[in-house]
């Protein structure tokens, strides 16, 4: 799958909640921004899991490697 749809995605799920991605997005640590609160993280972890038909384990979710869209899109993309 082309990066280019998760970009999309993260962009559209943001987007909705009034923040804007920095050009960058690879590198945005979306946990420790505090753009989203805790809710909206597991809210963004369950449309991941719905969208691409994948889990994630507490570990995962933890794993400081995950904190970051870049990070997060490598986990993903491993997944599928």
């Amino acid at each position: 799958m082309p990066k280019q749809q998760f970009y999309s995605f993260f962009t559209d799920f943001f987007e909705a909640r009034g923040v804007t991605l920095p050009a960058n997005i690879d590198e945005f640590e979306f946990v420790s921004s505090g753009v989203l609160d805790s809710f909206e993280v597991l809210s963004l972890i369950m449309q991941l899991e719905l969208e691409y038909a994948i889990s994630f384990s507490p570990e995962e979710l933890l794993d400081k490697k995950n904190a970051t869209l870049g990070g997060l899109i490598k986990a993903i993309e491993a997944k599928r």
